[in-house]
């Protein structure tokens, strides 16, 4: 084997590294955006039940082919405190079962015997080139997506076909073969694993080039079974990487990813020096498929063994890593209260914690305009005042990092839905904070109501009292429409912005009689009059906010389109 033979091999291999990780990230992302709303249901069903936590970060991380990605997104979900230690635990026992499904595709793939193995292998990468004809020539968001699954499982074939062919040359080279059969020994195999992987950041990687080594005969099993023990501590490496800079929590989080794969990797290492595991797996011909299982093997038997012991490897690494309250206490600052950066490297979650920022945006600008109402009625902003600008800073604050968010997050692939709802977010947060600046003014003529001794009659109490309770009845049905992204409420909508439209009228009209009666001074009428016309300002935003729900809400219940509420 010569110099430009070797270079040659070492091109193809680069090129086939290339093409099979692009492939492993364009059918995660596809399947990610086409199971979206799936992984979205799941995550919101999180509870404290350890084994629903293992199976959705099993399944989540099966379809985002990628346990650093789902890891990484329980830091972020820690660290906002939208998940306990426990349930992080419990998804990323999960997400170390979900990585296995790679190699096992790899293995079916690329492991068959003689020309029926080269057929099987044909037929999927075939799939890139279909794949690839329903991106160009469907029109339909959906098509396209599916059409990047079956594109993106292709390319890892053709990634695979053009490493064997690269490995196969090197298997060629009797020099080649004599220095990989020396390199038996399990610590350094254990750290190549270790190194590589934190090198690619992808354990499922790792595992697929090791199988396709292990076909042409370059790693025997041995060999291979050390290097994907050392690629599973490998890829905590991004987890770790991740934690940096985060809360205690999201650092124990990272913690106890490491951990899971030590222990295991030690408990699995000892147990392999009897040869155990050798015989176990000559049930499978394939050298391909004996590499796969063995994968598969740890990470549930590490799940397994490890399962009844996770609420202990949670206090001891609460021990190894102390709540630190004297450095990480609230300094009352805004935050934002839902979204984390580590959440854009899954989008469809991101998107799902979004809206959550937004419906906890909106509930602030109601409590502003619900106790400015009050403050108003009584006459005196005195105890509400403080509460009210804290209130409005943290909603200024939320709007303007919302917004740099949702360009970050419109950069990433999504589906047709979330794009929608983005493009409409923009929108949707800057009428919630116009709804906490109408709540300021009110809060403001409650002050000037205190400074100058000025006071509503009973009747015009009564008349802001029911302008509330419309106001709170159409915000009530506005969030229901936006919370189900569903037009079923929208006639209600309709209905109680048309009624404050009505009552501010009424309010005028009233106040009219008043004057005239003599029983309310101009000073009080003119603050009583602002107020109406603010509350209908607001009830008009809070419409915005149901209508923007149009572009992507689902259809409406048969019956329910033109409902009556009168």
């Amino acid at each position: 084997m010569g110099a430009i033979d070797i270079i040659t091999a070492l091109l193809e291999l680069l090129g086939g590294i290339g093409v099979f990780l692009y492939g492993m990230k364009l059918m995660g992302d596809s399947l990610e955006n086409v199971a979206g709303n799936k992984i979205k249901t799941m995550f919101a069903k999180i509870s404290d039940k350890k084994l629903i936590g293992i199976g959705i970060g099993t399944v989540t991380t099966a379809v985002v082919q990628s346990s650093a990605a789902v890891t990484v997104m329980a830091i972020g979900f820690v660290n906002s405190g939208l998940m306990t230690l426990v349930q992080a635990a419990a998804i990323i026992f999960g997400a170390n079962i979900g990585t296995t499904s790679t190699a096992l595709i790899v293995a079916l793939g690329v492991g068959g015997v003689g020309s029926v193995g080269d057929i099987i292998t044909a037929i999927f990468a075939a799939l890139a080139g279909i794949g690839a004809f329903m991106i160009m020539f469907s029109r339909k968001d959906k098509v396209k997506k599916v059409g990047g699954i079956i594109a993106g499982l292709g390319m890892i074939f053709v990634g695979l076909m053009v490493m064997t062919s690269s490995m196969n040359l090197f298997s060629q080279s009797q020099e080649i073969h004599q220095f990989l059969a020396k390199v038996s020994n399990p610590a350094l195999l254990l750290l190549f694993g270790i190194a590589f992987t934190a090198l690619i950041q992808s354990s499922s990687a790792v595992s697929g080039i090791v199988v396709t080594m292990s076909v042409v005969g370059l790693l025997d099993f041995n060999q291979g079974l050390y290097i994907i023990l050392g690629s599973n501590i490998g890829t905590c490496v991004t987890s770790l990487i991740a934690a940096i800079g985060t809360g205690t929590n999201a650092r124990r989080t990272a913690v106890i990813h490491l951990m899971f794969n030590v222990l295991g990797v030690t408990l699995f290492g000892l147990v392999s020096i009897s040869g155990v595991f050798e015989p176990m797996f000559r049930v499978f011909e394939s050298p391909a498929m004996k590499i796969a299982m063995l994968h598969t093997f740890f990470n549930v038997s590490t799940t397994v063994v490890l399962y009844p012991f996770m609420g202990l490897l949670v206090k001891l690494v609460s021990k190894i890593i102390p709540e630190k309250k004297d450095k990480e206490v609230d300094d009352g600052q805004p935050h934002l209260y839902f979204l984390e950066e580590r959440l854009l490297r899954t989008p469809p979650i991101a998107v799902a914690q979004l809206k959550n920022e937004v419906i906890n945006m909106a509930d602030i600008s109601k409590k502003n305009f619900d106790d400015s109402l009050s403050a108003v009625m009584a006459g005196s902003a005195e105890g509400v005042a403080e509460g009210i600008q804290k209130n409005e800073n943290i909603l200024n604050f939320l709007n303007r990092e919302l917004s740099k968010y949702l360009v970050k997050l419109s950069q990433l692939d999504l589906s047709q839905d979330d794009k929608e709802l983005l493009g409409t977010t923009y929108h949707t947060i800057s009428d919630i904070e116009r709804i906490g600046d109408y709540a300021e003014n009110i809060c403001e003529y409650a002050e000037k109501m205190q400074k100058d001794s000025l006071v509503f009659s009973d009747e015009a109490k009564a008349e802001i009292q029911t302008l509330s309770d419309a106001v709170d009845s159409l915000y009530g049905n506005v969030m229901k429409t936006y919370k189900g992204a569903t037009l079923e409420f929208i006639s209600e909508v309709n209905y109680y912005e048309d009624y404050v439209d009505k009552l501010k009228e009424d309010m005028g009209d009233r106040h009219i009689e008043r004057l005239n009666k003599g029983t309310c001074s101009p000073e009080v009428g003119a603050i009583y009059l602002s107020l109406a016309s603010n509350a209908e300002r607001v009830a008009d935003h809070m419409t915005n906010i149901a209508y923007a729900v149009k572009s992507y809400a689902k259809k409406p219940a048969k019956g329910k389109e033109n409902k009556d509420v009168g």
